[in-house]
């Protein structure tokens, strides 16, 4: 009796690593594909999508959008000034979201990376989980 529960136990764990690994390739192969179709991509006349990447992690993983912003020095300043509220803008999207419906089900984290266009330089991250986004 202890031998099958035991082989129960081991079946099922393994089965449930194998699907979360399933997932975890998923989600990656259709970053991939994203960024390869549609990628980049001008959302607006400032803002511009580069890629999406799938991080796999020990948890259930990163899904990383990375964006280009085109701003001169009065924009520039104006983004700056709200860069909390967008955060909470890309927040509200992942909390909303039914195309990420999958990914928050398996408790994927989402990073927005967001780089300046001209100067390369790193504007602004944000980064939240699924304490965040339930």
């Amino acid at each position: 009796m202890y031998a099958r529960t035991l082989t129960l136990l081991a079946i099922a764990a393994l089965l449930f690593c194998s699907c979360q690994e399933k997932k975890a390739d998923y989600f990656e192969r259709e970053a991939q594909e994203y960024t390869q179709k549609h990628c980049p991509q001008q959302l607006d006349e400032f803002t511009r999508i580069d890629s999406i990447v799938y991080v796999k992690d020990d948890a259930a993983g990163d899904l990383k959008l990375y964006y280009s912003l085109t701003l001169n020095d009065e924009a520039r300043k104006e983004v700056m000034n709200k860069l909390g509220e967008l955060g909470d803008e890309n927040l509200r999207i992942v909390r909303n979201s039914v195309i990420y419906a999958k990914h928050k089900e398996a408790g994927v984290s989402f990073t927005y990376i967001y780089h300046d266009a001209t100067k390369g330089d790193k504007i602004a991250e944000y980064h939240f989980t699924k304490k965040d986004y339930e």
